[in-house]
């Protein structure tokens, strides 16, 4: 080993390192381009029309007999073409080049290397993520608009991309799949007209991002939120995803909840949509007709920002398209509808009976709110797309509770176990402090073949306490419960639905009903709150955590 030179740099030199990196890049960025450049070639090459042109002038130097068999090698070629063979686009063979280039060159890249579902804890994303520290959550990149966004972030660590950085943003990002909105492809966003042939340079950004998503071994999704008439070249992008879905994002609890109703709010009927020239006729007769009636208000014409608070600063709503009439009814009001596709007779019966129910009842948006909570949440959407392309469901964590309690007795577990066999949401984990373990493990055995984790421990002076079992959960969110007690189908669900449209560190049930509270007996908390070391959930207020309280009564009648 030789000495440095005073004026040289050492091997662990910034400026040697920053050097080797863009070397390293500008490599791979040689590389991909010499693909792409193949990539045409063998698809001009393998083109029917360059096989219909060379049939001709073979048949053109030798009349017979290739002469005679023109026809048919032209009808072969057809075939062929017509086959349905997806594979043999310009698009697929483009990317299939790039990832066969980027498989040969040996360069591990970062995302690669990342665990699903653990973000790093330097992520800026993670101040918006509504998941504890150290939690696991799903992380996920793409071209998303402003709105896709906000109602992502509650629930999963977000980076949208741009065109002038995607590839680099997602190597360094470790995503766990790669999301595309088909409204982040509409005019105005920096992905606008990226499927459009006119704006090439933007459509081969896209498919970059899409092969890069491939080389790392990340899925890509494409979410179609917008009508096909919209962006018509939207097909050769379906077709290079791994999941196509048309669902869209689902109702995002913490933007539309029933948090802070006014009282006395108006009771006319409102419609929020602003009138579309391409609205399809159906509907455009309906409004025309109800509107002009009077029977119907067109609101002020409002940003996505400001749709919660007009929602919930009015008790009844027509809404024209089923994800609508969620997001109205997630935030306290009654809805009509939707009207799209309905005949002008059924929609003005549609309008008298929301009249005649007037505004909702305490009890009426619960029973909606869980609705939503269980079938149509965002939570609920990546929980599916998830499923979909292979990644564990649990990442979306929000909904991953540990429940803890002490069992007296065998009987005790077992009244446990039939307690959390009935709840709506189950949870993923549950740990039990018991004296004898071997007749606790038994009685909760039937939670293990549904699919929870069952966990016994000794029962000790220690044990006892729910703090000390808390500090072994495994999820994000812990619910200490009594063995002994009986608790209802939906105690659970509530709990966990509260949680999401407070975004709340903490929930109890209390005579509050859906308002934030500076005290309260938590009944779903952070894991951390939970620990031997938290301070006491008396003091929880002053910390400045936010406790959320809700209203068991429609629950005990169920």
């Amino acid at each position: 080993m030789t000495d440095l030179e005073p004026g040289d740099a050492a091997p662990g030199d910034p400026g040697i390192i920053a050097e080797r990196e863009r070397l390293a890049r500008t490599l791979r960025d040689t590389r991909l381009q010499l693909a792409m450049t193949e990539a045409r070639l063998a698809a001009l090459e393998q083109s029917a029309t360059m096989g219909i042109g060379r049939a001709v002038v073979n048949a053109a130097r030798r009349p017979w007999p290739r002469g005679a068999l023109l026809p048919r090698e032209i009808y072969r070629l057809w075939r062929e073409r017509s086959g349905g063979k997806e594979g043999a686009t310009l698009a697929a063979q483009l990317a299939a080049a790039q990832l066969n280039d980027l498989a040969g060159a040996g360069e591990r890249y970062l995302s690669a290397l990342t665990v699903p579902g653990r973000p790093e804890l330097a992520d800026p994303a993670l101040t918006l993520a509504g998941q504890p520290d150290g939690a696991a959550g799903l992380v996920i990149a793409g071209a998303l608009t402003a709105l896709g966004c906000a109602t992502l972030a509650p629930d999963a660590v977000v980076h949208p991309l741009l065109p002038h950085d995607a590839d680099v943003v997602l190597e360094s990002t470790g995503a766990d799949l790669v999301l595309i909105q088909a409204s982040a492809l509409l005019a105005g966003s920096p992905w606008a007209h990226a499927t459009d042939p006119a704006a090439a340079d933007r459509g081969r950004r896209l498919a970059r991002l899409i092969v890069m998503a491939r080389s790392l071994g990340k899925p890509v999704v494409l979410v179609r939120d917008v009508p096909p008439a919209l962006l018509p070249g939207l097909g050769w992008l379906a077709g290079s995803c791994d999941v196509v879905s048309d669902d869209g994002l689902g109702v995002q609890l913490a933007r539309f909840n029933p948090i802070g109703l006014p009282d006395g709010r108006p009771t006319a009927l409102v419609y929020a949509g602003t009138r579309d020239p391409r609205e399809p006729p159906s509907l455009r007769a309906v409004l025309d007709e109800l509107t002009a009636s009077g029977d119907v208000t067109l609101a002020a014409p409002r940003s996505w920002r400001g749709l919660p608070e007009l929602y919930r600063s009015h008790a009844l709503f027509l809404a024209a398209t089923a994800a609508q009439a969620r997001e109205q009814a997630a935030s306290g009001a009654r809805v009509a509808g939707p009207v799209t596709g309905m005949p002008p007779g059924e929609a003005g019966a549609a309008l008298a009976s929301a009249r005649r129910g007037g505004p909702p009842s305490p009890a009426e948006v619960r029973a909606s709110l869980r609705e939503i909570f269980a079938e149509h949440a965002t939570p609920v959407r990546l929980a599916a797309l998830a499923s979909a392309t292979g990644l564990p469901a649990g990442l979306v964590g929000g909904r991953q509770i540990t429940v803890t309690a002490a069992a007296g007795s065998a009987a005790d577990a077992a009244a446990l176990a039939a307690s959390l066999t009935r709840q709506r949401l189950r949870p993923a984990e549950v740990i039990v402090s018991a004296g004898a373990v071997a007749e606790t493990a038994a009685a909760l055995a039937g939670l293990g073949d549904r699919g929870v984790a069952v966990r016994v421990v000794p029962s000790d002076g220690d044990m006892e306490r729910a703090g000390h079992l808390a500090r072994l959960a495994t999820s994000g969110w812990v619910a200490p419960l009594e063995a002994g007690r009986d608790y209802p189908a939906t105690y659970l669900a509530a709990l966990a639905c509260a949680r999401e449209c407070s975004q709340a560190d903490a929930v109890g049930v209390g005579p509050g009903d859906y308002e934030f509270t500076r005290s309260l007996v938590p009944a779903l908390a952070r894991r951390e709150l939970l620990g031997p070391d938290a301070p006491p959930p008396g003091t929880w207020g002053s910390h400045g955590l936010r406790l959320f309280s809700v209203s068991g009564d429609d629950e005990e009648k169920e």
